[in-house]
């Protein structure tokens, strides 16, 4: 059995779940950070990033609808988190990189979650 099958059939408190979507955000805005310090602020590069999560229920759903992060996608389906990091940029890239450090993070829990981007 894999890592990531043990660790659905964990049951985690909703108290344990906060402080993990705390710390995918915390290492997100560093990604996005680290990105800007690497390669500097692109203002050509205007965009969005976000994440989807599907499908949308569970528990790690139901405390996020509860501590208002993210939103319900009613056109495409799953739960949608606009901009993980929380980095103020208008640097796709950077934002993206967050992104996929987010992403990343709550994969490793055993949710199906993809980071997407796009220019403005």
């Amino acid at each position: 059995m894999s890592a990531i099958e043990n660790m659905k059939k964990i049951k985690l408190h909703d108290a344990e779940i906060k402080a993990i979507l705390w710390n995918a955000e915390l290492k997100a805005a560093k990604a996005a950070r680290d990105y800007i310090q690497q390669h500097g602020e692109h203002p050509f590069n205007c965009g969005f990033a976000w994440v989807k999560i599907r499908p949308a229920r569970g528990q790690f759903i139901k405390v996020m609808k509860e501590i208002k992060m993210g939103k319900t996608d009613d056109f495409e389906g799953g739960y949608m988190i606009w901009n993980p990091s929380g980095h103020p940029t208008q640097d796709m890239s950077a934002k993206e990189a967050g992104a996929k450090v987010f992403a990343e993070i709550l994969r490793s829990y055993g949710l199906k979650v993809s980071a997407f981007s796009r220019l403005d």
